[in-house]
């Protein structure tokens, strides 16, 4: 059974890939190595021998159909797959995202929009214009490795198809596992305890935050690069928690809590 670790972009997801990686890690190699432990869906490689990419030539949209055909393959091997997630959890062309049969639960991680849009500019290299547009987007779809689509949608479509979703769930908010990551670090692997047995140690907790700490994680980075990097900053950059105070036009940040307002006063971003 699958335990998605979904989030928005640029909402910790990759941070707590390290954690999670570097913490239940038996044979570890390095935390880049290590991180690709938890892999992506959709990618290429979990479809193989389900769809071709001449359909997906076609039209990129069909590969909807094939989400849950792909997770019950995964799960074949009858043991816990954490998967990481930019999908939202509903359906695309009455294709649901997942199902009851291949889910056992969730984290869903989430960030304030407004430091989403800084981060996603930066990350992209694009302006924090055209980041605030993809993060109010309601029709938001990415393409990953040329033809494997996720729809991202808008960021509150996105926060409430997970949080409103019936599968046991734990939401951690990036602010928080911030200012006091063993606490909530721990909450997640006290979550995950649910259905796997593994020890949890507050040391070995940690030395795992320290391991991945976004200045040792940096600092990897610049010596060995990182694949998911794809602007001329850093994937892992600064990690703060209101950049946007700063950074972000005013026009914008009226826009997104115009916008996002609902939300936002939900979750106490507002």
């Amino acid at each position: 059974m699958i335990i998605w670790l979904a989030s928005y972009p640029k909402s910790g997801n990759t941070w707590v890939r390290a954690l999670l990686t570097n913490y239940l890690s038996k044979n570890k190699t390095n935390i880049f190595n290590d991180i690709k432990k938890i892999k992506k869906f959709p990618e290429k490689g979990l479809f193989n021998g389900i769809v071709t990419e001449e359909i997906l030539k076609k039209d990129n949209l069909e590969l909807f159909k094939y989400f849950i055909e792909a997770q019950e393959k995964i799960n074949q091997n009858n043991k816990l797959n954490i998967l990481k997630t930019h999908n939202f959890a509903g359906s695309i062309n009455n294709n649901p995202f997942t199902d009851t049969k291949n889910t056992s639960g969730l984290i869903y991680l989430i960030r304030d929009p407004r430091s989403v849009a800084v981060s996603y500019a930066r990350h992209a290299n694009i302006t924090f214009e055209k980041s605030v547009e993809f993060l109010l987007s309601e029709k938001r779809v990415s393409i990953n490795e040329d033809f494997y689509p996720e729809a991202r949608l808008s960021w509150n479509i996105h926060a409430q198809s997970w949080i409103n979703s019936n599968y046991p769930k734990i939401l951690t908010k990036y602010e928080d596992l911030h200012k006091d990551t063993l606490k909530n670090f721990r909450l997640i692997l006290l979550f995950i305890q649910k259905f796997i047995k593994f020890e949890i140690d507050d040391k070995k907790i940690n030395e795992t935050i320290d391991n991945c700490s976004f200045e040792n994680l940096s600092k990897l980075e610049n010596k060995y690069g990182f694949k998911e990097r794809k602007g001329k900053e850093n994937f892992f950059r600064k990690g703060e928690i209101d950049e946007w105070k700063n950074l972000l036009p005013l026009n914008l940040i009226k826009e997104i809590e115009n916008n996002l307002e609902k939300e936002m006063k939900e979750l106490n971003y507002l």
